[in-house]
């Protein structure tokens, strides 16, 4: 059975899929490297560089992507894209950007989520306890919180529909990709 988001006709284009893009590059005001996650829809990452470049707010020499996530579902959602916005009350894709900090350790780490929730509070719960079960057990002194958590949509004029059924789930890639 091909991959959900594969094309299913001969010459029939691939599907849209979701990108979710940890980016780094130089601002004029900043010392060292910045980083951004910003959100792609395209058949592939390579289909989505101009996309990238739209969205970096800083200097466009050097601009690289650090990470990248292929995301086919979450939970027991597929993750789909189409032109028309879901129901009101359904579930919605919320993006968590988690921050925390470690005894010892100079700077803060992050992890990104994401997560299926009907509002915000339920998306900050469900990131927080998500966390705590996939990092690594913090020292007691440790503090970890909800830097970010944003809804998903619309992207590229494609909204996010979140059906249930199987998925491949996210592929998550570290690579350094010049964009400039």
């Amino acid at each position: 059975m091909p991959a959900p988001h594969a094309a299913s006709g001969g010459d029939a284009p691939p599907a849209p899929r979701l990108f979710v893009v940890l980016l780094g590059g130089r601002h004029a005001r900043a010392n060292t490297e910045v980083h951004d996650v910003v959100f792609a829809v395209a058949p592939e990452i390579g289909a989505a560089h101009a996309q990238l470049r739209r969205q970096w707010f800083g200097a466009p020499e050097g601009l690289h992507i650090d990470a990248w996530m292929a995301v086919d579902g979450v939970e027991d959602r597929q993750v789909r894209l189409l032109p028309e916005p879901p129901p009101a009350d359904a579930p919605r894709l919320y993006f968590a950007n988690l921050g925390g900090y470690q005894a010892g350790v100079f700077g803060e780490d992050h992890r990104y989520l994401l997560v299926v929730a009907h509002d915000l509070a339920e998306a900050k719960r469900k990131a927080l306890r998500q966390a705590a079960a996939d990092w690594v057990q913090p020292h007691r002194d440790a503090l970890f919180e909800v830097d970010a958590c944003l809804p998903l949509g619309p992207i590229g004029g494609l909204h996010v529909h979140l059906p249930r059924g199987p998925h491949a789930g996210i592929e998550s890639q570290s690579a350094y990709i010049v964009l400039s």
